[in-house]
């Protein structure tokens, strides 16, 4: 099993267990803004659909973002982060971990990070349109609790146009 084995493990992954079970995301639009919950913690949009977004990565990587998602969802974030940022000093241009990265910082409330490590994510996503309307939307939501409405408006609205271009054939 030393070769490289398809694995989807995309932003919402990190979160599906924690605050959505396996909600599939709404079609026809971007997921609506995120609601605070009564626990403190703060939602995202629901993952993607099974599938939608396969991704080769090695074996020791495969091992440490499974090891931050079941951290994450044990509520361990710090270690979460750890597992994650040694996954990208392995692959240090993968958009997706970056993303699950940005995903565990706004789950600590620390937004700004967040909002920096989803734009790093965009930066490196290429042609992955859904991967950078994810980022926008966790842009969006960080912006929001941060108290930049007009920031968050823009963040929502850039997501909009990316599921937009993505619905057209």
């Amino acid at each position: 099993m030393g070769t490289g084995i398809a694995v989807r493990w995309p932003v919402a992954g990190l979160v599906l267990g924690l605050l959505t079970g396996c909600a599939a995301p709404p079609s026809g639009g971007p997921a609506p803004p995120p609601v605070p919950a009564e626990t403190g913690e703060q939602p995202l949009p629901p993952p993607p659909a099974p599938g939608e977004r396969k991704v080769v990565m090695p074996a020791a990587v495969r091992d440490l973002v499974a090891r931050a998602e079941d951290s994450s969802a044990a509520g361990e974030h710090d270690r979460a982060a750890a597992y994650l940022e040694r996954a990208l000093r392995i692959v240090p241009r993968n958009a997706i971990i970056w993303q699950n990265l940005a995903v565990v910082r706004y789950r600590q409330q620390q937004y700004a990070q967040a909002e920096s490590l989803a734009l790093k994510s965009i930066a490196l996503a290429g042609d992955d349109v859904e991967l950078k309307r994810q980022n926008w939307v966790l842009i969006g939501a960080a912006r929001e609790l941060q108290g930049d409405e007009a920031g968050a408006r823009q963040a929502h609205a850039r997501a909009a146009r990316l599921a937009n271009s993505s619905a057209k054939p």
